[in-house]
């Protein structure tokens, strides 16, 4: 009752605090300068393509290759539907029609929801007990009830043209990635993954019909964070053993073991927080009642405090950047009064947390310089496969990376980075085009960021921050090689564009 209390007047001293801000001088002039440089941004030539709607879209959303794809899935949802009515016709009275008939009701479980549910426990299923191989075939079940949905007339056929050009050139490079690795059967289990992966992106992207909806997947998520936090915290209490494949204890002396949930490495764990954590501050500020604000308040607390004991330094940068961005989209002028704020934080940081940030880019620390060394020996493969790539998959990395590996880093699973892992992998064809796919969908999310109402244009800056974040991580991490993190990062590709489709409908 009294920590109850406690929290309650926490939060209306906060906002007390940023409504006295609001009605402050300083707050007042900084909102004049503020629309006076909007003012000029507004008339700009780099303004007017950055919020451009269609922009190089309109060059080829009437090409021959998207009418033929929206002509096959048309195709596919028609026979769908008409396989549908056949089966009922001739299965009237059995169960399979009342089965059938059931998921063409109204009373069928909304899709959303189910999606969502997939999501949290997706989260929440510890490392141990978890296979990869249940998110490709959710992924696939779940494409299929959508088809489902259109063949029994309760969705759209979606417009194919509203899918960028990028993301079709890097579907296809998976494919060629596959063609020539040197282990085929691993390269086509690894390309499940990266499929199941854009499946979810276009699901959450197509499926996602109202804001409910699409906040439903958003809450998913976020609850799923918080139980992974809750599971660090029990770590920590309980005690973490420290791995020294993990930190340089030479130059880390007195940190206790990291923290890594339900996912199996703290890095992989302080990821999924970078792009989690974004749509927290969406929800806090877009909420309306007290209580709602108070729920993502300790969700937020929980993230930060997991966060802080993954002892993650990339993870520690990347949160960094994706706050600041989301405040920069949001109302920079809040940046003023959270930089005390943080100023002041800084005593009540752990030593061990203090540390650890200060190792940040020092090559006495073992693992930064074996990044160095693996890196060398990396751009060596790409020299020589920067057209083909050598295909994807740890077992092609393996059977050809010792043949040029540095001496001082002969062994490694991957490049440990994502955009090299992408070039060696797939070639130039496959890193240009990721490449381009994340810079269309983020102009999007700018094109209509301050369009739509206030939850929506807070989701949009929760994404577009969260990718910021995470872009950071990736140059020193190779983001992808845990499916989980691959899974959740197209998940908020998928968010993204959804909540731009609802904000240009609005």
């Amino acid at each position: 009752m009294l920590a109850q209390s406690f929290t309650m007047l926490l939060v209306r001293s906060i906002k007390k605090f940023f409504s006295g801000y609001e009605q402050s001088i300083i707050y007042t002039l900084l909102t004049k300068v503020s629309g006076s440089l909007r003012a000029s941004f507004s008339t700009s030539l780099l303004h007017g393509y950055v919020t451009a709607d269609k922009g190089l879209h309109s060059l080829y959303d009437s090409s021959l290759l998207y009418r033929l794809l929206q002509a096959v899935f048309s195709f596919f949802s028609c026979a769908l539907g008409a396989v549908l009515k056949v089966v009922k016709r001739f299965s009237e009275g059995g169960l399979l029609h009342r089965l059938l008939t059931y998921i063409s009701s109204k009373k069928y479980i909304s899709f959303s929801y189910g999606l969502a549910a997939f999501f949290l426990l997706m989260l929440v299923v510890p490392h141990e007990r978890w296979n990869n191989i249940y998110a490709v075939g959710a992924a696939f079940l779940f494409f299929f009830l959508y088809c489902l949905k259109i063949a029994a007339g309760r969705a759209k056929i979606p417009s194919i043209s509203s899918m960028p050009l990028s993301l079709i050139v890097f579907a296809l490079s998976i494919v060629c990635a596959i063609a020539v690795s040197p282990a085929l059967m691993d390269s086509i289990r690894t390309a499940l993954f990266f499929f199941a992966a854009i499946l979810f992106m276009l699901i959450v992207w197509m499926s996602a019909g109202d804001e409910k909806a699409l906040k439903t997947t958003v809450n998913a998520l976020i609850a799923g964070l918080f139980v992974m936090s809750l599971f660090a915290m029990v770590q920590r209490v309980i005690g973490v053993e420290v791995d020294p494949s993990l930190t340089d204890l030479a130059n880390n002396e007195g940190m206790p073991g990291r923290v890594y949930a339900t996912v199996g490495n703290p890095n992989n764990f302080a990821e999924i927080i970078v792009m989690i954590v974004p749509f927290i501050y969406a929800m806090f500020f877009a909420s309306r009642k007290a209580k709602q604000k108070l729920i993502y308040g300790v969700a937020l607390a929980a993230s930060l405090i997991a966060l802080a004991m993954s002892y993650s330094r990339s993870g520690y940068v990347a949160f960094a950047i994706a706050t600041v961005v989301f405040i920069l989209i949001y109302d920079w002028r809040l940046l003023l009064p959270l930089i005390p704020i943080g100023l002041l934080c800084i005593p009540f940081i752990p030593e061990t947390v203090i540390n650890r940030i200060f190792t940040i880019g020092s090559l006495e620390d073992t693992s930064n310089a074996y990044r160095i060394y693996l890196w060398d020996g990396t751009g060596k493969i790409i020299k020589d496969y920067f057209l083909s790539g050598i295909g994807i998959g740890t077992e092609a990395f393996a059977k050809v990376y010792p043949f040029y590996a540095n001496p001082l880093a002969t062994k490694a699973p991957h490049s440990h980075m994502l955009y090299m892992e992408l070039l060696l992998e797939m070639g130039i064809l496959g890193v240009s085009s990721f490449l381009i796919y994340m810079f269309t969908i983020i102009r999007r999310g700018f094109s209509v960021v301050k369009k739509g109402n206030k939850t929506l244009s807070c989701i949009i800056a929760a994404a577009i921050s969260a990718f910021c974040g995470i872009s950071f991580t990736a140059g020193v991490e190779y983001i992808w090689f845990y499916p989980r993190v691959m899974f959740v990062f197209f998940i908020v590709a998928g968010i993204l564009l959804c909540a731009v489709k609802l904000s240009r409908r609005k």
